[in-house]
């Protein structure tokens, strides 16, 4: 008897510690449980109010956009075309026509970016103005509509000034992601394509691009990279005079239609001229 009694209060104390212990565990788990739903619901508040700010940020953006006079859009648009991206095109097509003698080319590289102004001057003449532009031409694409139907040279014009801008604006990207900032791509990358790690390399650079077995992807790129520029860049003199009013009659557009043309011209052969010498086999000694 006393056997059984002692038997019954040992299978009751183990019975009892466990369902303590499982109470102790639903109660940690519990807590976890709630804590965890704390946490994601505290995250998911975050990421509504992220949202929600942006949302808002946006839409007063797009309220501010859309209270500028379009007039306004054209003229800084074409402030930073003309003057700050075409100046930089000259002087740039100036700087490459040394790619004849690659050791000068790198030297004259070496010297710019040595200069202690060159990251202001970079950042306030070439990339402040440039970002105006996309955006503004960006938005100026979005809101002009091609019309196929109107067989005239103006519109053919348009049509070619925005699909140059497309092929800017893809080119562009690859331009200065393997060319200007070809230091930070990953070491497998430059490794695969050869693409130098040195910063003031810039023949070498570019050159890596006409040489096989990238020179075909290379020479269609920069082909009709440089005919885009060229083209954009002529005929965004042609519609920032008319802008400005400096071409209000039609005798003095067409003039100015014939001076685009031959300015477009003249950059496209300059440019493929460029490409020719930086296709050239490179040697060190040069």
């Amino acid at each position: 008897m006393l056997l059984l009694i002692g038997a019954g209060l040992l299978t009751g104390v183990i019975i009892g510690n466990k369902i303590i212990k499982n109470k102790i565990i639903e109660n940690k788990i519990t807590k976890e449980s709630i804590n965890q739903e704390k946490k994601l619901s505290n995250k998911a508040n975050i990421l509504y109010n992220y949202k929600k700010t942006v949302l808002s940020s946006l839409t007063q953006m797009v309220k501010l956009i859309d209270s500028v006079p379009y007039i306004l859009y054209k003229r800084i648009h074409s402030i930073t075309g003309i003057f700050f991206i075409g100046g930089f095109v000259v002087a740039h097509f100036i700087n490459n026509s040394l790619a004849y003698n690659p050791k000068k080319l790198n030297e004259l590289s070496e010297s710019i970016h040595k200069n202690p102004l060159f990251p202001l001057v970079e950042i306030t003449l070439i990339y402040i103005p440039l970002t105006l532009h996309m955006v503004i031409g960006s938005i100026l694409l979005f809101k002009g509509k091609i019309d196929t139907r109107i067989k005239s040279e103006t519109n053919y014009r348009y049509i070619l000034q925005k699909l140059s801008a497309y092929i800017i604006m893809k080119t562009l990207l690859f331009h200065l992601l393997t060319i200007r900032f070809n230091e930070y791509l990953p070491k497998k990358f430059r490794e695969l394509f050869n693409i130098p790690d040195k910063r003031d390399l810039t023949y070498q650079k570019v050159n890596v691009w006409f040489k096989k077995p990238l020179s075909l992807f290379g020479k269609l790129t920069y082909y009709s990279f440089v005919t885009s520029v060229a083209y954009h860049l002529s005929n965004g003199i042609w519609t920032s005079a008319i802008t400005w009013g400096l071409a209000k009659t039609y005798e003095r557009q067409v003039k100015l239609r014939k001076l685009s043309n031959i300015i477009f011209i003249g950059l496209t052969i300059w440019g493929y001229i460029i490409i020719h010498l930086y296709s050239k086999e490179y040697n060190k000694h040069d």
